[in-house]
């Protein structure tokens, strides 16, 4: 895509290597620092503490660019604060999500937004499109990097300075320290257990720290290195009237039969449903997957057309009505939904369909107005990629466990029996405050990690165990005595419609 929507035009980077003696000192200490906490520190079996700092230490060279004012990319600092509440995500949240998905998530937006920071782009969507338009030689910039930093500065080197600053800083540390170990013995402990850290360090530790650090240090230089000006090209040719005459008038016309039964279930409600001559569940069900991937394809049709719109009234007609007959079909699906809902209850699969077709509803919504002010395809796609991280982000920031075990004993109070149990039961542990107002026998899952280990700390789990306990909860309703298990064990996931 990226190809089509703009130039590249490569940034002559002699005499513009590392020049700032602090910023290549920051991007080693945080190469070591992320080595550390990635062979050390960072959990393997549960999303902690160790995670969180991980992805803060990674942004650190950002912000010291973004405060020093050397980031190009303007709209870097629009994606920064997204990611902020990604990570704050993952620290309060116990579902699927967050803890499987959101972290490698999170990743991934943070190495995109360093190769993209020194691009000089014109909209937002480019940010989130990664070109690697420098030829990476790692031993050419490493050797560039390393002969900048330890060249010798005729007015008193800096790193002489660093070194006499840490040579009389290093004994009154270990004084102090001694004298801190013995006056208490937690702290004692403490620092002990820190020293046997690394004091005997595994084989493999041994071999990653070094390999991590060249690996982070290396995506640090290649994205300072890969820059570039990518301004936008706006030269592409109209698509033949003809051709797209026929394209979205046959089109148009399937649309409109088939939603001519789509009205009829909009306005006919349960005489419909009877005609059909299936339950109401079945009718509910029927269908709803299929118009979710309808409704993707139109975007994507949409977005295609819009490449080469030139602000033709005939494409403007057809493809508007062509939109509009989409939005009622998401309108009818979303009944569906709702009544399938109404009837079974909800899962996590049931909420983020549900919420997908929401938000493509609202982009073809949007897309209509920004097509009928003749708005560039370059403002669309970065409108739509604005609406696709406030959406995202929205949904991720959400306790989507808790709402749907409170959802399904709410609707099933009168009746407990009819509780998927199964599926309440491979929730996480966020769901635990509303299963406690049923009395369903019910078991909830969480991960391992200890509330006891800083690194493996994660606040939304811990606060839940400290609240509960970790063995088993007794309560009693007005119907009987029933049991809440809580089982310290790998979640689990049923992700059934």
């Amino acid at each position: 895509m990226a190809n089509l929507t703009e130039e590249i035009r490569t940034v002559d980077l002699e005499g513009n290597r590392f020049a700032n003696g602090w910023f290549s000192v920051t991007l080693i200490g945080v190469s070591l620092v992320l080595a550390l906490f990635q062979s050390f520190f960072v959990p393997k079996n549960a999303v902690g503490l160790g995670n969180i700092l991980f992805f803060l230490i990674a942004m650190i060279p950002m912000l010291y660019l973004a405060l020093s004012a050397q980031v190009i990319n303007r709209y870097t600092l629009w994606i920064l604060p997204f990611v902020t509440v990604w990570i704050a995500d993952v620290f309060i949240y116990n579902n699927t999500l967050t803890q499987a998905y959101l972290p490698a998530i999170i990743v991934s937006a943070i190495l995109i937004v360093y190769l993209t920071s020194m691009h000089k782009v014109d909209h937002l969507y480019q940010t989130l499109i990664p070109r690697l338009l420098v030829a990476f030689s790692p031993w050419k910039y490493f050797r560039a990097f390393f002969s900048n930093l330890f060249a010798l500065n005729p007015n008193y080197s800096i790193y002489k300075r660093i070194f006499k600053g840490v040579l009389v800083t290093v004994p009154f540390i270990a004084l102090f320290l001694a004298l801190f170990m013995n006056a208490d013995t937690k702290f004692n402990s403490a620092v002990n257990r820190i020293i046997e850290l690394f004091a005997i360090p595994k084989i493999d530790q041994m071999i990653s720290v070094p390999l991590y650090f060249f690996l982070f240090l290396g995506v640090y230089l290649y994205s300072y290195l890969n820059r570039a000006e990518r301004p936008s090209n706006d030269e592409a040719k109209a698509y033949d009237k003809v051709i797209v005459g026929i394209f979205l008038g046959g089109l148009n016309t399937l649309f409109a039969a088939f939603l001519a039964f789509q009205i009829a279930y909009l306005f006919g409600g349960e005489a419909y449903i009877t005609q059909s001559g299936i339950t109401h569940a079945q009718f509910a069900r029927q269908g709803f997957f299929q118009l979710a991937w309808v409704i993707g394809l139109v975007v994507v049709i949409f977005l295609g057309m819009m490449r080469r719109y030139k602000g033709e009234m005939s494409i403007q007609i057809l493809m508007g009505l062509f939109m509009v007959q989409t939005v009622i079909m998401g309108i009818a699906s979303l009944k569906k939904m709702h009544l399938y809902q109404t009837l079974m209850g909800m899962t996590t699969l049931r909420y983020y369909v549900e919420w997908f077709e929401y938000f493509l509803i609202a982009v073809l919504v949007v897309g209509i107005v920004l097509m009928i002010i003749r708005q560039s395809y370059h403002v669309i796609l970065s409108t739509v990629t604005a609406m696709g991280l406030i959406a995202f982000t929205l949904v991720a920031s959400l306790n989507v466990d808790y709402m749907i075990a409170s959802h399904n004993v709410a609707k099933f109070q009168n009746d407990p029996t009819k509780l998927d149990t199964e599926m309440l039961s491979n929730l996480s542990i966020d769901a635990l405050p509303a299963l406690t107002r049923t009395p369903v026998m019910l078991s909830v899952n969480f991960s391992k990690g200890s509330c006891n280990s800083a690194m493996q700390y994660h606040y939304g789990r811990c606060k839940l165990i400290q609240k509960y306990g970790d063995t088993q909860l007794y309560y009693t309703t007005q119907r009987n005595t029933a049991i809440v298990a809580i089982n310290p064990t790998v979640e689990a996931s049923n992700e059934s419609f």
